[in-house]
């Protein structure tokens, strides 16, 4: 069985190579790839939310993920 864990990163798209924050490890595991990206997704939704409108806008702020797999034993 497989599980997956979500990692995000917030980055700034300003220039033409992004500038991204340290990684942020989300403390759920998932039971599925589905699960993992709809959770990105979701989370991705509340940073942007928390960093507000202006600051988004002006620091061109976007969001990158990934489900890592965690082989279970």
């Amino acid at each position: 069985m497989v599980k997956f864990n979500l990692i995000i990163w917030v980055c700034s798209f300003l220039v033409s190579q992004s500038a991204c924050m340290p990684p942020m490890e989300i403390k759920k595991i998932y039971d599925s790839w589905y699960e993992c990206s709809r959770a990105a997704h979701h989370e991705s939704v509340r940073m942007l939310s928390k960093l507000g409108y202006k600051y988004v806008n002006d620091n061109k702020i976007g969001t990158k993920y990934a489900c890592l797999e965690i082989p279970m034993v």
